[in-house]
């Protein structure tokens, strides 16, 4: 017999079938080759690039929808005043400190400056028109000797909001700082950068004049002005006796809008996405590593496991940059 006749005997009859080449082509996505000796062609350097890719596609992708669909994409929230104040003040009497008493002009700044952030759509401590926080202060009629400011967006709880204040140590600064007497808070719902979202405003202060300092009863008349009807998100406090006209023309305003809802919820999207990726992932290196075992497979080692770590932490970095959870 030709020698040419006994090679084509040899070939497994497999190899001469299309659809079984195909399958036997489609398996070695998610099998180690035992041939080559390589990964499977989805830990491949090359599926890495892909998937890296993808990732930054779809980072590019919500912050587009975001500008054509504003509004549709958001943070889902629960957050309380109420719940905010007495945190605040359990962080500051753990500490030993006089807790802080909630003023209406503080309260008025606060909500001023949530609103003005969404307004003119910014996120910082000075606005873009050069608005400073002690200018929201003094406008809602506030003479101070000391004052700060911090500010939260995208949380979705009252108590991650002041933990996270906490844990930071210039914000913590604010929270425990023995000059402050009074404080006011402002949570206010609205589209910010196109992203349905939860601000929150937290004012310091320390009146010039003593004598000004709030009273418990205006603080619990700005806790009880909250309104517990199904559908009302907002409560109007009339100034403190003491306040005269704003030059800001500010009216005091305690606003709670609760609860926030959007359409499409980033952190559900996004910590979603995450889980079935990094589960795919996983899924795909146990089952490499036992069907090399069983199989005895040596796999000549190539990129994969340093563009695994790029992946990891663009992936890290894109969750950073999406989910919730910011302080200023």
């Amino acid at each position: 017999m030709p020698k040419s006749a006994k090679i084509t005997l040899n070939i497994p009859k497999w190899r001469k079938n299309p659809s079984a080449i195909k399958k036997f082509r489609f398996v070695y996505h998610f099998l180690p080759h035992p041939e080559h000796g390589t990964r499977a062609k989805l830990l491949s350097s090359s599926a890495m690039v892909l998937y890296i890719l993808l990732f930054f596609g779809l980072f590019a992708g919500f912050k587009l929808f975001t500008h054509i669909y504003p509004g549709v994409l958001g943070y889902a929230s629960d957050i309380s005043i109420k719940q905010l104040y007495e945190l605040t003040n359990s962080q500051r009497e753990t500490a030993g400190l006089e807790p802080l008493r909630l003023n209406t002009a503080l309260t008025a700044a606060a909500e001023n400056k949530a609103k003005d952030m969404f307004k003119n759509n910014y996120w910082a401590h000075i606005s873009p028109t050069g608005t400073e926080p002690w200018d929201f202060i003094l406008g809602a009629n506030y003479d101070y000797s000391y004052a700060g400011e911090n500010l939260a967006k995208n949380f979705s709880n009252s108590r991650d909001v002041v933990d996270a204040w906490y844990n930071s140590p210039s914000h913590r600064e604010n929270l425990l700082n023995k000059n402050y007497d009074e404080i006011g808070f402002a949570v206010v719902n609205g589209v910010l950068d196109g992203y349905e979202t939860t601000l929150v405003v937290q004012m310091f202060g320390k009146p010039r004049d003593p004598s000004l300092l709030a009273s418990a009863e205006e603080g619990q008349r700005i806790l009880d002005s909250y309104s517990t009807q199904s559908g009302e998100n907002s409560a109007v406090v009339k100034p403190a006796s003491a306040l005269t006209e704003s030059p800001f023309a500010i009216t005091p305003v305690v606003s709670e809008n609760k609860s926030v809802l959007p359409a499409v919820s980033v952190t559900l999207a996004i910590k979603g996405l995450a889980v079935v990726f990094i589960l795919f992932l996983i899924s795909l290196l146990l089952l490499d590593i036992w069907y090399s075992a069983r199989h005895a497979i040596v796999k000549v080692s190539g990129h994969s496991l340093a563009h695994l770590i790029f992946l990891i932490v663009s992936v890290t970095g894109m969750l950073f940059a999406l989910l919730p959870g910011k302080i200023l």
